[in-house]
């Protein structure tokens, strides 16, 4: 079953291969990636994230600068 986010993202047509970061020198990071660091994330987080995507679909916003906010977030965190 496609989790909420991966779902998102393929109506949105951005590809799981998308790369992110590049220019914070952070290459072979992926949307893919971000997306099963998201819900690798207690319940709690995932839920905020995917809320957070709702309301940016729901006034047809663009999720790429929440995706790289999150992305950020995740370099952070795992110290990449």
């Amino acid at each position: 079953m496609a989790r909420y986010i991966e779902t998102l993202l393929e109506e949105k047509n951005i590809s799981s291969e998308t790369s992110l970061l590049e220019n914070e020198g952070n290459i072979g990071l992926t949307v893919d990636m971000l997306v099963d660091f998201i819900y690798s994330m207690p319940k709690n987080i995932v839920n905020q994230v995917e809320t957070t995507f709702r309301k940016i679909d729901f006034k047809n916003g663009d999720v790429m600068p929440y995706i790289e906010f999150l992305a950020k977030g995740m370099v952070q965190s795992v110290e990449y």
